[in-house]
């Protein structure tokens, strides 16, 4: 890497190592993650694969993961969604979301939240991740701690 794109990239990673320790994120245990679709009948959105992590038992689908993703997400694999995959689900659906819910680990305070696609696919339910919170979304700031068994638990 040269010097120019060195500097360039340096305040990004400055502020992803201390985005929690300045308030300008939450840290946050995920505890949930999520595919939620809007059909375009204004009909009751569609949990279409939910990824619970459970601290004794660890990662697992809440439900069978629906039929819509069913040949895209291996049920012992965590959550990732591929950008054919979310281009094929923006044709069929109003509205298509990639959520998570996070859990401080101090507080217990959870919040529910949007990610883009690509930090959606970053997390894993169990891991520790610096969040910032805002009304129209979030963004991840960086994964703090990985969940190292979810491939044991599944």
């Amino acid at each position: 890497m040269n010097r120019r794109a060195f500097l360039a990239v340096l305040p990004s990673i400055a502020l992803a190592g201390c985005a929690a320790q300045l308030g300008l994120a939450d840290r946050v245990e995920i505890t949930q993650k999520y595919v939620r679709l809007h059909p375009w009948d204004d009909d009751e959105p569609i949990y279409a694969a939910v990824r619970e992590h459970d601290t004794e038992a660890g990662p697992s689908y809440r439900d069978e993961i629906h039929e819509v993703l069913a040949d895209s997400i291996d049920d012992g694999e965590p959550i990732a969604i591929s950008e054919s995959v979310a281009d094929r689900l923006r044709g069929e659906f109003e509205a298509v979301e990639f959520r998570i819910r996070g859990c401080e680990p101090e507080t217990g305070d959870c919040r529910r939240t949007t990610l883009v696609r690509e930090d959606f696919n970053e997390v894993e339910v169990g891991d520790i991740a610096d969040i910032v919170f805002r009304s129209t979304g979030a963004g991840l700031v960086s994964v703090h701690e990985r969940y190292e068994n979810y491939s044991d638990s599944s």
